[in-house]
């Protein structure tokens, strides 16, 4: 399917020279010497609305398709996306006839003569939109696709459980108490453990920026209770004492002691989140990894010993 404006009207002439004699070719106006190698100077390309015969196959990126008699050159992506519908700023022209999915924008040309080659002057000019293009399909980019490929080449590591009192894996007599406060950080915050990581592609002109960074991280911590952090946490240092984490902590109030090894299971999730930007103007989300760690901590509690 072809949609057509045309941004000057050409006239055909009333008599067209069809056929020139040997080493003469029809330059528009009237037959001309051949001047040069044939395989120098004849191009095998003749427009026929209006008759200009031996004209360039290319010329300034324009390319001569037969089956059109004209010249079209694809729009840049930037440019193409504008006229695609719902949302270019250009879509309300009604070039776009068919699927938003399919097909590409094109000006085309038609020569009013061409002299010789590389020397032409345009005639009639405009836009159209195919389907299915002539010769070589231009890359048709979907930024989003570009963008969950840029996402999957990125590196999503494990955090480092960070906790007080410290995990059985760490110190195998560490114990907590019921009623005493935990704190829980992450302890290997960096670019592939918390972000922010921002990687970028460039595919067929279209230029896909992906941005990843944790926006949280949920504990289970073993009881049937979560905790939803929306930072790294705090290290907790043993001069800090018996104190709440001033931002990611947890009261037990049952000991470990009915669970395997006699320790609560601690499972760190980072909660990813990503975002994706186009030179085209589009933008989204994707769903990044969801990493998690285990580590494992005892709770007791206090014994008072009474004597008489």
């Amino acid at each position: 399917m072809i949609v057509l404006s045309v941004f000057g009207a050409h006239a055909s002439p009333d008599v067209r020279q069809t056929d020139c004699p040997p080493g003469t070719s029809w330059n528009g106006a009237f037959c001309e010497e051949i001047l040069g190698p044939p395989d120098e100077t004849v191009t095998g390309c003749s427009q026929h609305d209006p008759l200009v015969l031996n004209v360039p196959c290319e010329v300034y990126g324009f390319v001569f398709m037969p089956e059109l008699d004209q010249y079209l050159r694809a729009l840049a992506p930037a440019h193409n996306e504008r006229y695609r519908p719902p949302d270019g700023d250009l879509s309300n022209l009604g070039y776009w006839a068919g699927s938003v999915s399919q097909g590409w924008m094109y000006e085309w040309r038609k020569l009013a003569g061409s002299w010789s080659l590389g020397s032409v002057a345009w005639g009639a000019r405009g836009l159209m939109w195919l389907a299915d293009a002539p010769g070589e399909q231009p890359v048709v980019v979907d930024p989003e696709a570009v963008a969950q490929q840029v996402l999957e080449g990125m590196t999503f590591e494990e955090p480092e459980l960070g906790l007080a009192p410290r995990p059985v894996e760490e110190a195998p007599g560490s114990i907590g108490l019921v009623g005493a406060p935990v704190w829980m950080w992450v302890a290997n915050p960096g670019p592939t453990t918390w972000g922010p990581v921002e990687e970028s592609r460039t595919v067929g002109g279209v230029m896909v920026t992906v941005v990843a960074e944790v926006e949280s991280v949920t504990w289970d911590m073993g009881d049937g209770r979560r905790v939803r952090c929306g930072s790294a946490g705090d290290v907790y240092a043993p001069r800090l004492g018996v104190r709440a984490s001033p931002s990611c902590g947890h009261v037990y109030t049952q000991t470990s002691g009915d669970q395997p090894d006699a320790a609560y299971a601690v499972t760190a999730t980072a909660n990813w989140t990503a975002t994706w930007t186009a030179s085209t103007g589009a933008e989204g989300t994707l769903e990044p990894p969801r990493p998690a760690a285990t580590a494992h901590v005892r709770i007791g509690e206090r014994q008072v010993i009474e004597t008489d």
